[in-house]
């Protein structure tokens, strides 16, 4: 049953696909665009964080199509968050190139508190159910979490980073420097300064996608150069890509990479990123449902975890024997929550 839910992922992003094979879609880093396409990985994050608690609870994955839908998870990996890395990094360039120096005076505001305090407000209701399931809660674990720092069960690293990342960037932007290029370079450096000390205190995953963000920003800041040059030698760059990526995979799965910053799992992200890119200028993926979930990807990803923690806290036998229930109510469920989600956001 697991490989039907994955079956009507892939249905959904064929849904008004549109391949232009004689030319380019000029709207591929559209907002819209971009949204579909993290419309797509939203829902892969969701599949890989229902792994994580079967797992736990020692699923054997020996029904029909489980083998495919733990492949696909274990293939994936790290890699569901890496888009969202990239256009994050891609927006504040854009933003940056179209609004100036007014772009930087709300910044902080608009990019990185808004973005903590909404996290907070998730954190609060993490907090509170931590109580409820009678879960041990200590006050410093529950302060470390406001920052992201610490889990309450919730998905913390990604938006630590991501702060971290906007404030970097927020830095670059302000030091106004003479070129781009020095822009480019210095957010690279200060993206590996930070994996380097996230590597002393955390797990490997919190860091090992972070060069994407960076990426996204070059991205902008080069996007007519690339874009002539991809157009150009448009067969030639997707091959090269797709070989790369195999390859690369070829080396994570068999042990190649043993960096401790991850460096090496960092260069699989870039080639992944890009790879995607070249293939959304001619696979126009588009439709309202993947745009929808897009838009909605921050309490998506914020709160999925919550119905997810209840069942597998209270019924783990349904979860056990129903694993394809237990990921369809818990997506709806959150679907729900990023409905309302509108009247708690807050907005600054």
């Amino acid at each position: 049953m697991l490989l039907i839910i994955v079956l009507l992922l892939f249905a959904l992003c064929l849904y008004r696909m549109e391949v232009n094979f004689r030319g380019f879609h000029g709207d591929y880093l559209s907002k819209a665009k971009t949204d579909a396409v993290k419309g797509i990985f939203i829902m892969l994050v969701v599949l890989t964080h229902a792994m994580g608690y079967f797992n736990d609870l020692g699923y054997e994955f020996e029904r029909w199509g489980d083998n495919w839908y733990a492949v696909l998870c274990d293939i994936m990996g790290q890699l569901v968050v890496v888009m969202f890395l990239f256009y994050s990094g891609y927006g504040v360039g854009e933003s940056y190139r179209a609004k100036g120096e007014s772009y930087l005076k709300t910044y902080p505001r608009r990019r990185i508190l808004t973005t903590l305090l909404n996290f907070d407000v998730a954190v609060i209701a993490y907090v509170i159910l931590a109580l409820v399931l009678g879960k041990e809660v200590t006050v410093s674990q529950s302060l470390l979490s406001l920052t992201g720092w610490e889990s309450m069960g919730n998905s913390n690293w990604y938006i630590f980073v991501i702060l971290c990342c906007y404030a970097l960037a927020w830095v670059v932007l302000r030091s106004r420097l003479p070129s781009r290029v020095y822009r480019v370079v210095l957010l690279f450096a200060l993206c590996v300064a930070l994996l380097a000390v996230l590597s002393r205190f955390k797990d490997s995953y919190w860091y090992d996608t972070v060069l994407s963000f960076p990426l996204g920003f070059m991205f902008s800041a080069y996007k007519v150069e690339l874009e002539r040059q991809l157009k150009r030698w448009y067969w030639v760059v997707l091959v090269l890509l797709v070989l790369l990526l195999l390859v690369q995979l070829y080396g994570y799965f068999i042990g190649w990479y043993t960096d401790r910053l991850c460096l090496t799992y960092n260069a699989l992200s870039i080639t992944f990123a890009l790879l995607i890119v070249v293939l959304t200028m001619k696979v126009g993926v588009g439709n309202k449902p993947l745009e929808w979930l897009g838009r909605n990807l921050f309490p998506i990803y914020i709160y999925m975890r919550l119905p997810m923690i209840v069942m597998v806290d209270r019924h783990p036998d349904f979860v056990m024997a129903q694993p394809w229930a237990f990921i369809v109510i818990s997506l709806a469920v959150t679907l729900l929550i990023a409905w309302l989600y509108r009247y708690w956001r807050i907005k600054l």
